[in-house]
């Protein structure tokens, strides 16, 4: 978003706030009419107004106008702003400003910076079958990794503008607030956007990637061949997905969004999942490995387990399916079976 536009977008938000609704209206004009050349300016307009809702304190006064060339160009070129006492005054609409400008840079994959975060080495921490893990990140996020999945960090993570993570697998997150620092997860084709709250994902090769809140709020949004569509907001009790028919993104309310971490209690639902899915939780949940003789690919399983061993677990799906069953060491050979 070039610098106009931002100062632009924040003199409406602020005039907004202050309750100056002449001068808004005017403001209001002119952003549409930025709208109305590209659709994708839609998308950052919502991502800077969330932004501002969640960080900002509005300005006291037209000094922060004078110093805004300062913070985008120590953004871009890496070198600090020079400080000027005017700053303080509009402390709060500056990190929510350079906050905004690091998540737009991050999204559009044709700037320069991207290609410095690319480079940028990365810690990964994994969780083996049959463990879950708990990781405390530099900013004291608190991180339970479910069995059979990752999570990589850069090595500057507690320096860099953005908190940024990449996910394979599962992870309940416990988020430290930090309002100046948005934390960003990568996902299969998702990223998940918060500043401190607690949420899960579950992104699972090709099973469709969910994200599910517990407190707070994020924002979600997908990416699909290097464009980032428009990101859904989701409160406490929701959560996101990606619909494998359509490639959309789809918000859903929840009774309960604990039973999303139920796993982390060592219990596995499972709703009209398809077998495939349903032995690679099994795998993953006990360490072992599940050999089948034939296909279940149309088969799906309804069913709750607590924590309870894997002979328990063999033995409902033994009723259940009517298959046949042996165990050797880390091994489970399934025979036979049919669908309900």
């Amino acid at each position: 978003m070039e610098q106009e536009i931002w100062k632009l977008v924040l003199e409406y938000l602020a005039a907004k706030e202050r309750g100056e609704w002449k001068e808004a209206a005017n403001l209001e004009e002119r952003l549409q009419d930025w709208l109305r050349k590209d659709p994708l300016h839609q998308q950052e307009l919502d991502q800077a107004i969330w932004l501002w809702e969640s960080t900002a304190v509005q300005p006291q006064s037209d000094a922060w106008k004078s110093g805004f060339a300062a913070i985008q160009n120590a953004l871009e070129t890496g070198k600090p702003a020079q400080k000027k006492p005017t700053f303080k005054i509009w402390l709060g609409a500056a990190a929510a400003v350079v906050a905004a400008m690091s998540i737009f840079i991050l999204f559009n994959k044709n700037r320069p910076v991207l290609t410095e975060v690319v480079q940028t080495a990365w810690t990964t921490k994994t969780s083996a079958p049959g463990k879950i893990t708990n990781i405390i990140l530099p900013d004291s996020t608190e991180i339970l990794l479910n069995a059979g999945s990752s999570i990589s960090f850069p090595n500057n993570f507690r320096q860099a503008s953005m908190r940024t993570v990449k996910l394979v697998g599962e992870a309940y997150f416990k988020v430290k607030r930090d309002p100046n620092h948005p934390f960003v997860v990568h996902s299969s084709n998702i990223q998940t956007l918060v500043l401190g709250t607690s949420f899960n994902i579950s992104a699972w090769g090709k099973s469709s990637p969910e994200v599910t809140v517990l407190t707070g709020k994020v924002a979600v949004s997908r990416d699909s061949a290097g464009k980032q569509s428009a990101a859904i907001q989701l409160l406490p009790n929701q959560k996101a997905g990606v619909d494998l028919t359509s490639g959309l993104l789809y918000r859903k309310q929840l009774e309960d969004a604990r039973t999303a971490i139920g796993w982390t209690e060592g219990k596995m639902t499972f709703d009209q999942t398809p077998m495939e899915e349903v032995f690679a939780t099994i795998e993953r949940r006990y360490g072992v490995q599940v050999v089948t003789d034939r296909s279940f690919k149309d088969c799906k399983l309804s069913a709750k387990f607590g924590n309870i061993n894997i002979k328990e677990v063999l033995q409902t799906l033994q009723m259940t399916l009517d298959i046949h069953y042996t165990i050797n060491k880390q091994t489970i050979y399934i025979k036979g079976g049919k669908c309900n």
